[in-house]
C-alpha cells in the first residue's frame, strides 16, 4: 500500500482532523509511557533524549551550570551538525 492509498484509506474511514488527532494521541500516549519505568518509576526525560539520540546515531551535548546539576540546554544531531554547532571542537 502506499502512502496515497493509506491516506486515502484512513480519509475514507474518517476526516483528516479525526485522523491527526488520533495520531497526535497516540504519539502522546507513547511518550507518556516512556516517562515511567515498569515499576511506574520516574525516567527523567534527558534520559529518553539522550537513548533516543544514541539510537538514531546522533552525537548529543548538554550544559549543566556551574553552581549546580541542573542541565539548561541540550543539542543533539548528526556529526555534521555538531560540527556545525560547535566549529571550534572539530
Amino acid at each position: 500500500m502506499t502512502v496515497k492509498e493509506f491516506y486515502d484509506y484512513i480519509t475514507s474511514q474518517m476526516t483528516p482532523e479525526q485522523a491527526l488527532m488520533k495520531l497526535l494521541e497516540g504519539a502522546a500516549g507513547q511518550y507518556e509511557k516512556l516517562k515511567f519505568d515498569p515499576e511506574g518509576q520516574p525516567v527523567h526525560p534527558l534520559f529518553i533524549a539522550s537513548m533516543a539520540a544514541l539510537d538514531m546515531g546522533w552525537d548529543f551535548a548538554f550544559k549543566a551550570e556551574d553552581d549546580n546539576d541542573e542541565v539548561s540546554g541540550l543539542v543533539m544531531g548528526t556529526e555534521e551538525y555538531m560540527k556545525e554547532i560547535f566549529p571550534e571542537e572539530s
